[in-house]
């Protein structure tokens, strides 16, 4: 009965696993075929800025030559950048200060403001930014994107995100990163295969949320929803607004086109605070995605334990009929490993395209993404044993440390720097 159980079990763990991930491929490869006519409303870009990201400036400067533009004229006699992109910094002792001035300096094509924010410690800064970011937009701004600093952008990126925006229904279009070590280390190639399987639940119409790095709003929705109110005394920008929009009854809509590569590397420290910071997060401003994560980690942690035993009991106590039972546990990995190879072509679709200049920059590209797909294979098995732990960890605490500050998040509205 109990052997029963177990492989009744190990088939509904992978059954649900390839359920997941074929919706996953299913909506991307549809998103893709759709033809792509460009709704290029009056844009206001907000980038708020804590310190020096690798590849900053470049970041910075490629948001000034976004392909984003409407006719002026209904004869169509010229385009003009429709526009304008707004940066935010604590102080003006950022080191973001000096190299946003610069850049702007030498994009005077682009309307674009830079603002000193302050602090303000009932909530996130990263949030306090954006809110100073907001007094200063046009008036006659129609749709808000929110961008990090990390972002590295295809020209046709702003498009892609506002475009979808032109339905009613959709309240928040977003896309997504793609953390790409450019060495191996394990801490890495941990945060990027978590990462990626978060990105799952993008394609699910109840699930699916915001990521702050790159999401657009229509104007008028950020209003209805209360948006601004939401954040006053958060430490959350995206999934605080996923959840003020969803109750609107509109839809979150990722844009495949807008996932981005986000640099990789990391030491064990970083890994874990940037992990913890998610599910504490998650936890607090999105608690159905939160709690299906935990039931996720249980069920991942139950078939370790499964396998363990069944690896002690044919090995120590010379249990040899128990090995069919075991390898049906270990068709798990198989069904990952499968998943993560086809995936890997379909990811490097989007990815391939941001890559631009020079052919080293490419042979690069080339040459991390190739290592990544061996690499991610030989971390599944230990992503088993991490994951879940750090997942249940988030049972325990509710302080998080982001870009050097430690906050407590005490409920949804009221955050508190410690």
């Amino acid at each position: 009965m109990i052997i029963l159980f177990t492989i009744v079990f190990i088939l509904v763990i992978c059954f649900y696993q390839s359920l997941t991930y074929r919706r996953m491929y299913r909506y991307v490869t549809s998103q893709l075929k759709k033809p792509f006519s460009p709704y290029c409303p009056k844009a206001a870009v907000i980038l708020p800025c804590k310190g020096l990201d690798p590849d900053f400036a470049r970041n910075v400067y490629k948001l000034f030559v976004q392909n984003y533009r409407s006719i002026q004229s209904e004869a169509g006699s010229g385009e003009d950048p429709n526009f304008e992109i707004i940066f935010s910094v604590a102080s003006v002792d950022d080191p973001a200060y000096v190299v946003i001035d610069q850049v702007m300096r030498e994009n005077p094509s682009i309307k674009s403001k830079l603002v000193v924010a302050g602090i303000d410690n009932k909530r996130a800064q990263k949030i306090t930014n954006q809110l100073e970011a907001l007094k200063v937009v046009s008036p006659d701004v129609d749709t808000f994107v929110f961008v990090d600093s990390d972002v590295i952008a295809r020209p046709d990126f702003l498009a892609y995100l506002v475009t979808p925006l032109q339905d009613n229904n959709v309240g928040i279009t977003t896309g997504y990163r793609f953390y790409l070590p450019s060495k191996f280390s394990l801490a890495a190639l941990i945060r990027s295969l978590w990462n990626r399987l978060s990105a799952w639940e993008l394609s699910s119409e109840k699930f699916a949320f915001a990521w702050g790095g790159a999401m657009a709003i229509r104007r008028s929705t950020f209003e209805r929803a209360a948006v601004a109110q939401v954040w006053d005394r958060s430490a959350d920008d995206d999934l605080s607004m996923t959840t003020a929009v969803k109750r609107l009854g509109l839809s979150v809509l990722f844009v495949p086109q807008c996932l981005v590569i986000s640099h990789g590397d990391a030491s064990w420290s970083e890994i874990l605070e940037w992990t913890n910071r998610q599910l504490i997060l998650t936890k607090v401003y999105y608690p159905a995605l939160w709690l299906m994560g935990v039931i996720r980690a249980f069920v991942m942690a139950a078939w370790l334990i499964v396998v363990l035993a069944l690896t002690f009991q044919i090995i120590a106590l010379h249990v040899y009929k128990l090995l069919p039972v075991l390898f049906a546990a270990l068709m798990l990995l198989v069904v990952e490993f499968y998943f993560l190879f086809q995936a890997h072509g379909l990811w490097k679709q989007l990815l391939g395209e941001q890559v631009e200049g020079s052919s080293q920059q490419q042979f690069s590209f080339e040459q991390a993404y190739k290592n990544l797909l061996w690499q991610s294979a030989l971390v599944v098995p230990l992503a088993h044993v991490i994951l879940p732990i750090l997942t249940l960890y988030s049972l325990l605490t509710n302080r998080i440390r982001w870009r050097g500050i430690n906050y407590e998040l005490r409920s949804a509205e009221e955050t508190v720097v410690v």
